[in-house]
């Protein structure tokens, strides 16, 4: 699907996090996984600028 191949491009720009509405599929969290990336859910009907406050200010949850 198009999960895991989202998840090797985004691990071509080695990001430290990832914020997310729901949190990936079983195959891109496995991909992701690898990584090290952490992922941060809960900002689906945020705009960018209020996820990165909600995860500045810890309100996002850890996937």
């Amino acid at each position: 699907g198009a999960g895991p191949k989202t998840a090797q491009k985004l691990f071509e720009y080695s990001p430290d996090v990832l914020i997310t509405g729901n949190g990936p599929g079983g195959n891109a969290a496995a991909v992701l996984e690898k990584t090290g990336v952490k992922i941060y859910v809960g900002a689906g009907d945020m705009t960018a600028k209020e996820a990165y406050k909600a995860y500045k200010d810890n309100r996002l949850k850890q996937f």
